[in-house]
């Protein structure tokens, strides 16, 4: 299961792992603000906001990446390039691009304006990503293997791998 609260801290979005649905829920008038079911036969592993609030992304068993609109309550977006499960997510702080950490040894970076997948990092041998984050400048990608318990760290315009 996976959670994530607005920027605002209005609403609460939560993955579920059996139905494979994903809920948002006003805190504060207590109901669902949306509820569908996220990634078919699969569970959502994880979720994140966009930094403004205009979108939610899952990353699901289904080794696929969705982005959904909480004001109108559907995914627009299904990205499918990853080949094993989607396990964590980030936002680029400005917001236009989301990186992806996935069982398949890669993070990708997908572009928000123009809906594809920019960039793949990956690492000298493979391994399993468990987490990534973003740094503050949005300019450094950092992910940890599950298997080696590795830190990786990308450039995340020229895809370099700078330290493990």
């Amino acid at each position: 299961d996976a959670t994530a609260v607005s920027p605002g801290g209005e609403w609460l979005a939560f993955g579920c792992a059996q139905l494979g649905q994903l809920l948002v829920w006003e805190w504060q008038a207590e109901s669902y603000v949306l509820k569908q079911q996220g990634h078919f036969f699969a569970e959502i592993h994880c979720l994140a906001y966009s930094p403004g609030g205009a979108i939610i992304a899952t990353g699901g068993g289904d080794s696929k990446v969705k982005l959904w609109s909480p004001a109108s309550g559907f995914c627009f977006v299904t990205f499918g390039e990853h080949t094993a499960p989607v396990v964590d997510l980030a936002f680029v702080p400005h917001g236009r691009a989301l990186v992806s950490a996935s069982l398949d040894g890669t993070v990708r970076a997908f572009d928000l304006l123009r809906y594809r997948n920019f960039q793949t990092l990956v690492t000298p041998t493979p391994v399993q990503f468990g987490c990534v984050a973003v740094d503050p400048s949005g300019e450094i990608v950092c992910a940890g293997s599950r298997d080696t318990y590795n830190v990786y760290v990308w450039n995340l315009q020229t895809a370099h791998l700078l330290e493990t």
